[in-house]
């Protein structure tokens, strides 16, 4: 994990842009005649700087020097061969594995659920539900219990009996009573744990039964009974008038509508009149609201108001009487405006992970997937029943039969036999009360997708050339990494003698700042005469003198000092000498406390312990400015000119 956050501050590229591609033209800089290709630079130098990307002289020349110091380090990494070391190697065959999971699934599967969400988005669905609960970590025997008699409820409904008399008396919802089962419109994206809810409302036949909906509630009943063109969101104002005893709200709220009817202004009728105290100061500002945020009533009012401006006659609520102005309306934005924040939410959103099987139908459709007739039971006779024992291992001579292929490459029983004795934790995990056959099966679709996801991870670099670049960055940042562990932060750390040294060349940077000494006063006593006898000394003598003064037969007086920075001082004292508290009496405890400013301290230069965290930081920094001068001495890097003239707008 350090290593990856160190590496994630070194590298220049971490993120998959889609559309990228890395054109090999135009050389911006070489370094010992290996070139950087322009396209790369620009790419880098736009991620990098994003909005500040501005292509100023100043920018780009900053910038370009620091891309030749990456490239530099780069360059006497691979000279140094770390990029031969098998831990590095492997380090970065774990990222890649990372990142294509990431990637095929970018690729593959989120680009689908997004669209399907957005088109989902396009309608409203109304529906109604009953709901057979049970817990996300029931038994299975609780499991069937509760999906059997969601069975039931199913057949009663297809014989025929009223949806919602059979909604009243087993539904668990608990807004049954009010409801009858009927839910209302909803949109999508459901919340997270009901994406099987949401598939099967918006794919439901109208006015037909769904089998048993698994989510996480419980088993769902559904039947779908609307559907419309989706509201999107309403921008309004309200002016409240809420139900009270003894007053004529009714009344009330149509001498306001009078007012607006005839030109009266609406922010300051709802400044002056309205009773939502939460946005009358706002002249009744309420902002943007989606479906079922608000009573039906309400919302239907609201979006019933056709131009920006119009307000509503009068409707009532639960709460009261509200008049309704539109300020403005907010249609689904077009695809392309929310993807992101559409992939964001799939990507937070348990659907992600119930799409991976089409991602797997995919890849065996692009591959030209073949799965041949082989002999399951040669195979199974040949590596014996025993194959479930951790400690089994393949057979050195077996039939190395063709099992399928993958982009007309077969895949044969070695590999499978080799994925058997790999992933002894999958044998091991396989239900006891299969059969052997049974059992190889299901552990030969394990493989089957395992094959599938691994020959596409094969294909990345071929397919998108922005994969094959970012792992070059990935790459490029390991060997940097090591590279600058080595020269610099290792050195930092265990180079005592050059530590050391170059704490006393610059030991006037590490100095403590100002600090007060402020002095603890406790005083044996809550006897007035004794305090204010004690008190007139404190401004004219130290701890040490009160005590030798006041403690010659018992100990009137305790001291007690530490050095504060000003943000640690008591809000009581100033940061003056001899600043006190007022004092603090414990009768209980028969003893009287203050503080006082005992001495400003003047900047005092800390030791090398006390400074060692910012010493080690800045002595990384001159090693680091030290490296990369040597590497200047060492490699030739020329910076063509004409191609940096070319990029520069100002």
């Amino acid at each position: 994990m350090k290593r990856l956050i160190k590496l994630s501050m070194i590298i220049f590229l971490l993120v998959v842009t889609f559309g990228f591609s890395f054109g090999q033209d135009k050389v911006i800089f070489t370094v010992e005649d290996e070139p950087v290709y322009l396209d790369e630079f620009l790419y880098i130098y736009e991620k990098t700087n994003r909005d500040k990307a501005d292509f100023s002289r100043a920018s780009v020349e900053e910038y370009l020097d620091l891309y030749k110091k990456f490239k530099l380090k780069v360059h006497k990494a691979r000279q140094m061969q770390l990029d031969t070391i098998q831990s590095l190697q492997a380090e970065l065959a774990g990222y890649r594995k990372q990142l294509a999971n990431a990637y095929l699934s970018d690729r593959e599967v989120l680009e689908s659920l997004t669209q399907e969400a957005y088109e989902r988005m396009l309608k409203d669905i109304s529906f109604s539900h009953i709901l057979i609960k049970v817990a996300t970590n029931a038994s299975k025997e609780e499991e069937e219990k509760a999906y059997q008699k969601a069975l039931k409820v199913l057949e009663r409904l297809r014989g025929g009996e009223d949806f919602s008399k059979v909604a009243l008396e087993v539904s668990d919802d608990p807004t049954v009573r009010k409801n009858d089962g009927r839910v209302g419109y909803v949109t999508a994206m459901l919340p997270d744990g009901f994406y099987d809810l949401e598939t099967a409302i918006y794919t439901l036949p109208p006015r037909t039964f769904s089998r048993p909906i698994r989510s996480k509630l419980g088993f769902h009943i559904v039947m779908t009974d609307g559907e419309r063109d989706a509201r999107g969101e309403m921008e309004v104002s309200q002016i409240l008038i809420r139900n009270k005893p003894n007053l004529d709200s009714k009344n009330k709220i149509d001498s306001l509508y009078n007012l607006l009817e005839a030109g009266g202004n609406f922010a300051e009728l709802a400044r002056k009149y309205s009773d939502d105290k939460n946005t009358a100061s706002q002249g009744g500002y309420l902002g943007f609201f989606g479906i079922n945020k608000y009573e039906s009533i309400f919302e239907n009012t609201a979006f019933r108001l056709k131009e920006d401006g119009e307000f509503s006659r009068p409707v009532r609520s639960s709460i009261g009487w509200h008049i309704i102005k539109r300020i403005s309306h907010k249609p689904i934005p077009p695809y392309q405006e929310i993807r992101r924040t559409l992939e964001a939410k799939v990507k937070a959103d348990s659907r992600y992970e119930v799409a991976e099987k089409s991602m797997l139908e995919k890849i065996k459709d692009e591959n030209k997937f073949k799965e041949l007739d082989w002999n399951r039971n040669l195979l199974l006779k040949e590596i014996g029943n025993d194959y479930l024992n951790y400690k089994w291992t393949a057979p050195e001579s077996y039939t190395n039969q063709e099992l399928f292929y993958i982009g007309d490459q077969p895949v044969k029983a070695d590999k499978f036999l080799a994925y058997l004795t790999k992933n002894a934790a999958s044998r091991l995990r396989i239900n006891r009360s299969m059969t052997p056959e049974q059992a190889l099966n299901h552990l030969y679709e394990e493989f089957v997708e395992d094959s599938l996801k691994e020959y596409q991870e094969s294909q990345l670099e071929i397919k998108y050339p922005e994969f094959k670049a970012l792992m070059r960055e990935y790459s490029e940042g390991i060997l940097l990494f090591e590279a600058t562990k080595m020269k610099v932060w290792d050195k930092a750390s265990e180079d005592s003698t050059g530590l050391r040294e170059y704490f006393m060349q610059h030991r006037n940077n590490y100095l403590w700042p100002e600090r007060a000494l402020v002095e603890t006063i406790t005083i044996n006593s809550t006897d007035d005469a004794v305090i204010n006898k004690i008190l007139k000394q404190i401004p004219k003598k130290s701890g040490i003198k009160l005590i030798k003064k006041f403690n010659k037969d018992a100990e009137v007086i305790k001291s007690q000092t530490i050095l504060r920075d000003k943000e640690e001082l008591d809000p009581a004292l100033t940061w003056t000498k001899n600043s006190m508290t007022a004092v603090e009496k414990n009768e209980e405890k028969g003893t009287t406390t203050l503080k006082r400013v005992a001495e400003i301290v003047t900047p005092q230069p800390k030791n090398l312990e006390e400074a060692r965290g910012y010493v080690i930081a800045d002595y990384q920094d001159f090693l680091e400015k030290k490296w990369v001068e040597d590497l200047m001495k060492e490699f030739t890097v020329k910076v063509n000119e004409d191609v940096v003239n070319s990029i520069i707008k100002s």
